[in-house]
């Protein structure tokens, strides 16, 4: 790419849809493979990743410049969902034809989520305020951010963030004391 003297919103518009798409995949990508990975399989993290970047393609012209990362995030929750959608269709199906009841466990929130007093304490909290505090603490958005991947505002998130942090809270302290650092430092995060 042509090096410019323009200011950083101009470079997009002096780049064809090619060159700004490859821009846009080389600065996100990561992020967003890294948030799929957190919240499913490996195979399914790739899929998600695929999907984002086949709607960023597609919509190229409404990705927001200021906020790439919040919107490709936004898009990559809504591809997770659709997801497990799909997944929960599919085992509903199965079971129908095989004659059993319907008995799908949800799927796990994240790898490590029984090694640690954290990671347990996490997956006893409900998907949407886990959802929250993991946005905030690993995906390192701010409220702001948050709030605009979750489609609330601003307030809402201010709210649904202080219960969040007061069940997360609850769920650490039923919990067996044990290492306290892995606790201390991810808590420090939200």
């Amino acid at each position: 790419m042509p090096v410019t003297n323009r200011p950083q919103s101009d470079i997009h518009l002096a780049m064809t849809p090619d060159e700004s798409f490859q821009a846009l995949y080389e600065a996100h990508a990561g992020a967003v493979l890294s948030y799929a990975r957190r919240r499913a399989s490996r195979a399914d993290a790739d899929d998600v990743l695929a999907e984002v970047f086949l709607v960023a393609w597609r919509r190229l012209d409404e990705v927001p410049r200021a906020r790439e990362r919040v919107w490709l995030l936004g898009v990559a929750r809504r591809a997770l969902a659709n997801q497990r959608r799909g997944s929960t269709r599919r085992g509903a199906l199965r079971e129908r034809l095989e004659g059993q009841a319907p008995a799908i466990a949800p799927a796990a929130p994240f790898p490590t989520a029984g090694q640690t007093r954290l990671g347990r304490a996490l997956a006893t909290l409900s998907e949407s305020d886990r959802e929250l505090l993991l946005l905030l603490a690993w995906e390192g958005l701010t409220n702001e951010e948050a709030a605009a991947v979750l489609e609330i505002g601003p307030r809402a998130l201010r709210v649904r963030l202080h219960r969040a942090r007061r069940r997360l809270s609850t769920a650490l302290a039923r919990e067996e004391p044990g290492d306290a650092t892995d606790t201390t430092t991810a808590l420090e995060a939200l």
